[in-house]
């Protein structure tokens, strides 16, 4: 039996220099450290397909999900309430870095495409969606910051488009966790805007089984920017342009300089 402490490698097995391949260096990408960068700056190539087939499992769920009662309700309400298509803002480069739209879908987790309707004066949003078996805490228990994920979503969903520009960020969300949510279901979500005050919005919301047993209520502030997000991309631009400009016109002015 060799030592313990014999090399991996003895000389005569020794690889050669010339057969060794050196290892491609990843491109790290700077930090983002603002918002104005974290606007501006383009998600990268995703490095896998965006948008995956549907499985057997969501189509399943998906023909359940428009037989549910509540579903049928509101989508023969025209008059009052209208559907949505649930992330129809996200694009297909961006979707694959999206928490719910993206990293959270699949068999066993956000399994189908949540039925969104909103009301016709912008004031509630109410979605059934689908939870899976692969997200929990305890055993057969959704994990209460999945929940917690839910209720931010539906809240934003009703307050930003009562916020000016249509853009805002959750500033508070409390959550009262009122009953353990069971894996493998289907729940309503829903919330409403309860008063507005200038760059704020306050809404309340709930989620719910499908046959009505509240999990948990939660109310949210939201806040949209003191400068409207497309003002921030804009003079982003101009501050840019102007940036090449300058540098252009330095480079022309040493080129014509003089040798001493």
């Amino acid at each position: 039996m060799p030592a313990t402490n014999a090399p991996i490698l003895s000389e005569s097995d020794s690889i050669p220099t010339s057969t060794i391949t050196a290892a491609p260096v990843a491109v790290i990408a700077a930090p983002i450290k603002t918002l104005v960068e974290a606007i501006n700056n383009p998600s990268p190539t995703p490095s896998r397909p965006v948008t995956p087939p549907a499985s057997t499992q969501e189509l399943v769920l998906q023909q359940e999900l428009e037989s549910l009662e509540i579903v049928t309700k509101h989508a023969e309400d025209p008059e009052n309430w209208t559907r949505r298509t649930a992330y129809s803002l996200v694009t297909d480069d961006y979707r694959i870095r999206h928490l719910t739209a993206g990293t959270l879908r699949g068999d066993g987790k956000l399994s189908v495409r949540p039925a969104l309707f909103q009301s016709k004066d912008e004031q509630q949003v109410l979605s059934v969606l689908h939870v899976g078996t692969d997200m929990c805490g305890h055993p057969n228990i959704t994990h209460g910051g999945l929940l917690a994920t839910l209720l931010d979503e539906i809240t934003a969903m009703t307050a930003i488009p009562n916020l000016p520009g249509k853009t805002g960020f959750t500033a508070n969300l409390n959550i009262n966790y009122r009953h353990p949510c069971i894996a493998d279901q289907f729940l309503v979500a829903h919330a409403e805007v309860t008063s507005t005050e200038g760059r704020k919005a306050f809404v309340k919301a709930t989620l719910k089984t499908v046959s009505g047993t509240l999990l948990a209520d939660a109310t949210a502030l939201f806040v949209a920017p003191r400068v409207p997000v497309s003002q921030i991309t804009e003079q982003l631009a101009q501050d840019k342009h102007a940036s090449s400009a300058a540098n252009a016109s330095n480079g022309s002015s040493a080129a014509a300089a003089p040798q001493a």
